[in-house]
């Protein structure tokens, strides 16, 4: 047996395998069968007669043999079909994306036909981008004068974006043959919280709060959310996962109905209803589906562990003639978007969806040195099901193994965490360090450290920029610009006043909205008396109505808003730099709709907060060390990586220690972290963590789990109170 870091008998493992056994055995099913249609491009004759059918095809300008990897390149150019490509940690994915669409072109597909689906705007330009450039150097290169290569504006005739923008696009083209108003109001899910809370509060449900307290609007978000996107029953989720507030179920359902009536008589859309929504009228509406099966004849899907099952069922619903081209890549062990309704069977239950698909591995790295691999391939045989994989690398020089170090307590942690960043600064920037936390709180020991010790960073994966306070504020002005019947807007912007509280913001809400969506009734006496603002708010709206442009809307509302956020927040000015950034994002825009679809539908990235300064004590925008919460850092990469708080009950969390289901997606997060680093993986805990949830004091399973030989233990004795003995013997 195997020697390893600690014995992993101290360990309690979920009992509940038992119970999802007939689940695991039709996954286990799927898979093998999959397996069975693996095709695969090594060294042989077949090739061989690839590369030269590539070679002497003259209407190619790309040389896709010499350019791609040999599975890469059987993925690009197995166009027919269904195809499934398991695509490992950093194994060129966008790149096989991006020759494909490259090849799809070159092979006379019009770009019309063409879907590509990801989970951001910013994955789908970069990969149409990189298609237009290599096809354009290509052709270049070869001084070819081919009149079929297309040129930029062709190009964007390729349908691409997320399922969220794809269906928002689709539900306003078709509307009039779906039968639904075209100017609806995209809810984020603040707005849906807020909705969720306004409609409990009108309709005064009878809660037994004197036995259990009613949930809060959070929580019921999630729970009415994840039901849809899991297609759960409200009550079995509950029961499962909020047993204190099982009393609460038949109000919660009947909130779950009222809150979706609410939302269809001011026509407003949650994220859910995007898609859900295009999905009902693709079952219903056959001159839609068709349509939409005529239209797209080649569809590439990326990172398709992360769909949940509308974008699955969307996907399927287009696809389903035999005749339609459908690539879907993405990587098993990275599935860790459970809590955003994410289904992990997706993936794997794709062979049972198409029987006749094909299956194609990109396993060759490009990322990791040998010694860091060897260390993701271990951590990936512990994942229980999956497809077979094996990352390599032609990297000659092994380098470093991961280094495992154990210290006292956080504080010293974070100590050995700067002291690392320091030591190895002469031959890295700061930008090629990055700390991975399993949530963001793990992280504030290592920011006071950095800090005192003048090590400049930024930290990911806090408020994203969509969601604070004021920016919402200014938006919701924006939004009842365009639709007047947005709710949730006019009560948000009212209640800003002194003077008018929720019950005034109901009332001036719905006289409104009597009076054919006129701004008026802000003029009333009733109302007028409320609040001295509210002829001021008339005068800001009006004009902004008749500006002419998205930009001047937002100089014309950020006038009237920036006095009352002086007097709401201590920290105005701070929060005013941000609308800059607002404006800058304005003047891309030519329209409202087209403004607020895609701040909803693909916002900014996560906030990022800069501190500390460099040790010459002047700023840099660029060299910092990145902190981030592991599920931010997903797709990124960087030379250095530290993964700490790998203490049992932190990672994996205390809380997905019963379920067999939720400690793999545990599993696989950790996956996740370690193979974003390059040339150096660092490993940390400390002897214990404390807090509410309980007292933990064994390292990570994750680690203890894998062979000794994977890891280097390193011994800081300077970090350990009063024994030369390593903290963790």
């Amino acid at each position: 047996m195997t020697a390893t870091i600690f014995d992993t008998q101290d360990y309690n493992y979920p009992d509940n395998y038992n119970e999802i056994r007939p689940k695991l055995k039709r996954l286990e099913q799927a898979i093998k069968n999959l397996e069975a249609n693996l095709i695969e491009a090594d060294s042989n004759a077949n090739t061989e007669m690839l590369g030269q059918r590539l070679a002497d095809d003259l209407n190619l300008t790309v040389d896709y043999a010499s350019e791609l990897n040999p599975n890469q390149l059987l993925a690009a150019t197995t166009v027919d079909g269904k195809v499934l490509v398991i695509a490992g940690a950093g194994s060129g994915k966008t790149k096989t994306l991006t020759y494909r669409t490259s090849y799809l072109i070159e092979n006379g597909v019009p770009p019309s036909q063409i879907l590509l689906l990801t989970f951001t705007r910013k994955a789908a330009n970069e990969i149409k981008n990189r298609a237009q450039t290599l096809l354009a150097s290509s052709a270049s290169d070869s001084h070819s004068l081919n009149s079929s290569l297309p040129n930029s504006k062709v190009l964007n005739d390729i349908t691409s974006g997320t399922f969220h923008s794809f269906c928002n696009r689709l539900l306003r083209q078709y509307s009039g043959l779906l039968g639904i108003n075209p100017r609806f109001t995209i809810l984020d899910t603040g707005d849906a919280e807020d909705a969720i809370d306004l409609v409990n509060k009108e309709k005064k449900y009878p809660t037994q709060t004197n036995i259990q307290a009613f949930p809060r609007k959070k929580t019921l978000q999630n729970i009415i959310s994840t039901s849809r996107n899991r297609r759960i029953h409200i009550r079995d989720l509950i029961e499962a996962n909020y047993p204190d507030i099982a009393v609460h179920i038949p109000i919660i359902e009947q909130l779950a109905v009222d809150f979706h009536e609410y939302k269809r008589a001011n026509h407003l859309y949650d994220f859910d209803d995007i898609i859900s929504q295009v999905v009902r009228h693709l079952k219903t509406n056959d001159t839609f589906r068709q349509l939409l099966q005529q239209t797209y004849r080649y569809i590439m899907v990326d990172e398709y562990q992360d769909t949940n099952i509308p974008q699955k069922q969307l996907i399927d619903l287009i696809c389903q003639p035999d005749s339609v081209s459908l690539m879907v890549v993405g990587d098993d062990n990275q599935s860790i978007y459970a809590f955003r309704g994410a289904n992990y069977e997706n993936i794997l239950l794709f062979g049972e969806t198409y029987p006749a698909a094909k299956l194609i591995k990109l396993e060759q790295n490009y990322r990791s040195t040998p010694a860091i691999l060897d260390y993701i391939n271990a951590l990936s045989e512990q994942i229980t099901l999956g497809y077979q994989k094996q990352l390599y690398s032609k990297i000659k020089i092994a380098g470093q193994k991961p280094v495992f170090c154990r210290l006292s307590d956080e504080r010293k942690e974070a100590k050995y965490i700067a002291d690392t960043v320091i030591e190895l600064k002469p031959d890295y920037d700061y930008n090629d360090f990055a700390v991975l936390c399993r949530t963001s709180f793990q992280s504030n020991y290592i920011q006071l450290e950095f800090m005192e010790r003048n090590i400049p960073f930024i930290v990911v994966g806090g408020i994203k920029f969509i969601e604070r306070r004021h920016i919402k504020d200014v938006l919701a002005f924006v939004k009842i610009l365009y639709n007047p019947n947005d709710t949730i807007s006019w009560h948000r912007i009212l209640t800003l006043f002194k003077g008018v509280g929720a019950v005034t913001a109901t009332k001036l809400t719905q006289a409104i909205n009597a009076d054919n969506n006129s701004f008026e009734p802000l003029l009333a006496a009733p109302f007028a008396k409320k609040s001295e603002q509210l002829k001021p708010l008339y005068a800001v709206l009006t004009k902004a109505s008749q500006a002419e442009s998205v930009e001047q809307i937002i100089d014309d509302i950020l006038d009237f808003y920036i006095p009352i956020l002086k007097f709401i927040e201590d920290n105005w000015r701070e929060r005013s730099e941000d609308f800059r950034v607002l404006k800058n994002l304005a003047q891309e825009y030519n329209s409202l709709d087209n403004f607020l679809e895609n701040l909803a539908l693909d916002p900014p990235n996560d906030s990022i907060a800069a501190m500390g300064k460099t040790e010459s004590g002047s700023n840099d925008d660029n060299d910092k060390v990145t902190i981030s919460t592991i599920h931010s850092a997903k797709g990124l990469e960087w030379p250095v990586v530290f993964v700490n708080s790998l203490v049992d009950g932190m990672t994996p969390h205390h809380r997905s220690l019963s379920d067999f289901e939720e400690l793999e997606e545990e599993r696989k997060l950790f996956y996740v972290a370690c193979s974003r680093a390059k040339t150096r993986l660092y490993l940390t805990a400390p002897d214990y963590f404390a807090s509410y949830s309980g007292y933990f004091d064994k390292p990570s399973r994750f680690i203890a789990e894998l062979s000794a030989d994977k890891v280097s233990v390193e011994t800081v004795k300077k970090y350990t109170f009063e024994s030369d003995e390593p903290a963790w013997w």
